[in-house]
Order: structure tokens, then sequence, then C-alpha cells
């Protein structure tokens, strides 16, 4: 089975935060899963449904996420609230559909997003997947893009919908 690139959910992080946030986010060193140091994080999940199956984060620490958020507001939250989440789930909305775009040849769905908070989330991986974490780093802190994706081998019903966008 073919393998589903990556790259254009990498492009889609640093597309979407040089023109949303206003400032660039440079790729670190990839890591083969997720780190599992506990601080506190905010972290924005959308699935990806269809010829390609997975799921998609965007990990913060809770300094960076208010930093992004004020940036992309133009505003000065100095504590998580609702804003700051709905922020947080527009981004991660922002960097899929952008990614879902450049995902050449496949249908796919996203789900809406969402965002959970706390030190001791993990992000389990489904049967035949692998998680692949890629940092980045930014003026406002580092933060990693979290995927896992998995082509699926379309039925009928995908291909006889296929060039039809939705959500």
């Amino acid at each position: 089975m073919e393998k589903i690139s990556i790259n254009p959910f990498i492009d889609a992080v640093q597309e979407a935060f040089d023109s949303m946030v206003g400032y660039p986010a440079n790729r670190i060193e990839a890591l083969p899963a997720p780190s599992q140091v506990h601080l506190p994080d905010l972290i924005g999940v959308i699935g990806l449904s269809g010829t390609a199956q997975g799921v998609v984060a965007l990990r913060f620490p809770m300094t960076t996420a208010l930093a992004v958020i004020n940036a992309m507001a133009g505003a000065s939250f100095d504590k998580v609230d609702a804003a700051v989440i709905d922020g947080i789930g527009e981004l991660v909305n922002i960097v899929t559909g952008c990614a879902k775009g450049k995902l050449k040849g496949h249908t796919i769905s996203i789900s809406l997003p969402t965002v959970v908070s706390g030190d001791i989330c993990r992000l389990s991986n489904a049967k035949d997947t692998v998680w692949v974490e890629v940092p980045f780093e930014s003026k406002l802190g580092v933060f990693s893009l979290v995927l896992t994706l998995k082509q699926v081998v379309a039925n009928r019903q995908e291909v006889a919908r296929e060039g039809v966008n939705s959500r």
C-alpha cells in the first residue's frame, strides 16, 4: 500500500503561521513518536476519513498556545479560556483543510476540531498506523504537528464522489 506524504501537512502549518499568525514556523528535527513529556498542553485534534484516514493534531505548550492565539487574534489573552480554545480549534482546522487540498488523488472528509488540555494526554495509534511528530519552533514558542495517516482503498461510492469536496 502506498504511503501518504506528510509534506502537505508540514507546508500547511508553515502557510498558516505565515498568513494567519504573522510569524514563520520552522520545522526542527522530526521525532518517531509523540514525546511523552507531561507538560500542560493544548492539543487541537481533527479526524480524517475517506481514502486517507487518520488524525491530525497541533500540540502547543500553554504559553505557546496563548502567544499564537494572541498574535492570530490581535488580542492579549493571559489565560486559556473559550476564545483561546476556539482559536486552537480553528488553527488545526485551517491546517488540515489546507493539507486536504494538497493531497491529490484522495477523497477526504475532515471532522470538526476538538481541543483537549492537560498534562497527561497521550495520543494512541490505531491498528496498522504509526504516529509521527514534527516539531516546529517560532518566535512565539515551540509546538508540534502530530499525525497518523493510513491510505484506504476506495470503494465504489467513494470513487463516484471523487472530485466532490465534502467538508
